[in-house]
């Protein structure tokens, strides 16, 4: 998880938000990530993203769906401002 992930992850800690990072380092990564991705009922958006790099999912998993899509090159207040969106908020 980069710096901006990180700063964020603290302002959101009790609610429910939960930050995966997924390594496609090797293919063994990529099986633990595939793996981590089916526990979590997210497998097919892994897939449809996989092996893309340099942004995080904002992920609704009460409605299946992707709602935002956040990169390094958006600050902070940004990722914050699209969590709480995603979080109805």
């Amino acid at each position: 998880m980069g710096p901006i992930a990180k700063e964020v992850a603290t302002s959101f800690d009790g609610k429910s938000v939960r930050f995966v990072t997924f390594d496609f380092t090797s293919d063994e990564t990529k099986a633990k990530g595939l793996a981590e991705a089916e526990a979590l009922g997210v497998a097919g958006t892994y897939a449809k993203n996989a092996p893309m790099t340099g942004f995080a999912l904002v992920y609704n998993t009460k409605t299946q769906n992707v709602v935002a899509k956040l990169s390094a090159d958006q600050d902070a207040t940004a990722w914050s401002a699209e969590l709480a969106k995603g979080l109805g908020g």
